[in-house]
């Protein structure tokens, strides 16, 4: 699991769409917007994505979650 790349390695549940970045427009198809695969840095489900991520990851290797909220 790499730490430093946490929130490009979690896959989207919703689907998102950015617009083109400069630098980065395709001239023949320039009302043409990316759909996000992969969680981004910067958006609002980004922290979700990777928190179910990294619960599915250590599951998988034995942990278990506890609830630490008190009544």
């Amino acid at each position: 699991m790499d730490v430093k790349m946490m929130f490009l390695n979690a896959p989207q549940k919703e689907e998102v769409y950015v617009a083109q970045p400069d630098g980065f427009v395709d001239p023949d198809h320039l009302e043409k917007v990316y759909r996000l695969r992969k969680a981004l840095y910067g958006l609002k489900q980004a922290p979700r994505a990777w928190y179910d991520e990294l619960s599915k990851f250590l599951t998988s290797k034995g942990f278990t979650k506890v609830d630490l909220r008190c009544p």
